[in-house]
């Protein structure tokens, strides 16, 4: 089974049917998640897994709190660190679901404070980043991820067949969705999007949209990893740092200036679940607490 090869854990009989079944309920780029988090926990300890499920309740909350701990001594983003547990948690609920073990996993995420920076590069980086990218691909894959907000796991998840050239629409899965979803796309994005399907050595529907060009592992689905190391690349070129989450954070931080604030629509653009998320990228473009800190000001 690829996720049990991908992480590399010793798995007993018992847990893979529960794995399987686990991994059959989420989309590809959540499956990727999932190894990711697979081989973070065999790295810790190879028999993790079958502690964690096939335990009883002490062990295995002991062993999480164990790796937690772990997690955290080695300085893992709390971020990471929530979606780890989360996956775990996600594991234990459904063997007991199937009946496989009798109790849950009841530790706590770390405290995380989100969008600490919601500006990401800014929008002349992006546009530097745009014109240094001599790459159609590199090109195609910054223009959805500013022009659209799209987050990198909706970008490597597409394929050709998502792409309609005529209609100026793209069929994307969103986060903790399964079923594509249509979305509008700008002119620009569409020739630039023209311009990499021209040279992809593949472009038949069911093919990666976004494809390795290394010669090790040419022709398959683009990395996230690649992905980061793209940008990372073009946003040294352009005196910056940058990430691909970064260009979502200056294309929301964008909308809401071209929107004047409309928080509703910008929403829908991002697909925030939220609202709220998207009021602290308005919160912070707008600088409240300068604003007020020059009103009130003495000395």
């Amino acid at each position: 089974m690829e996720l049990i090869r991908l992480s590399g854990l010793q798995v007993d009989e018992k847990l893979e049917p529960l794995i399987r079944e686990w991994v059959s309920r989420t989309n590809d780029h959540t499956k990727r998640a999932y190894a990711q988090d697979m081989q973070s926990l065999a790295r810790w300890d190879a028999d993790a897994l079958k502690k964690i499920v096939l335990g009883d309740a002490r062990d295995a909350n002991l062993a999480v709190i164990r790796y937690k701990k772990h997690l955290e001594s080695i300085s893992v983003a709390p971020k990471t660190i929530n979606r780890r547990l989360s996956s775990t948690r996600s594991l234990v609920s459904l063997a007991k679901t199937l009946g496989i073990c009798n109790h849950t996993v009841t530790i706590k995420n770390v405290r995380s404070t989100p969008y600490l920076d919601t500006r990401g590069p800014g929008t002349e980086a992006v546009k530097a980043m745009l014109r240094l990218a001599t790459e159609p691909r590199d090109r195609a894959m910054v223009c959805l991820l500013y022009n659209n907000a799209l987050r990198c796991g909706e970008v490597l998840a597409m394929n050709v067949g998502d792409v309609n050239l005529d209609r100026q629409s793209l069929a994307i899965v969103g986060k903790g969705q399964r079923e594509r979803k249509k979305i509008s796309a700008s002119s620009q994005t569409i020739n630039a999007l023209r311009a990499w399907l021209r040279c992809h050595p593949n472009p038949v529907d069911s093919s990666p949209l976004f494809v390795s060009r290394d010669n090790r592992s040419r022709g398959t689905r683009l990395s996230s990893r690649s992905m980061r190391r793209i940008i990372n690349k073009l946003g040294r070129k352009a005196n910056t740092k940058a990430t691909p989450h970064g260009l979502r954070h200056t294309a929301i931080t964008d909308a809401l200036e071209a929107t004047g604030g409309d928080i509703r629509r910008v929403r829908l653009f991002s697909r925030h679940k939220d609202i709220n998320t998207v009021l602290i990228y308005d919160d912070a473009r707008q600088n409240w607490h300068r604003q007020i800190s020059e009103k009130i000001s003495i000395g």
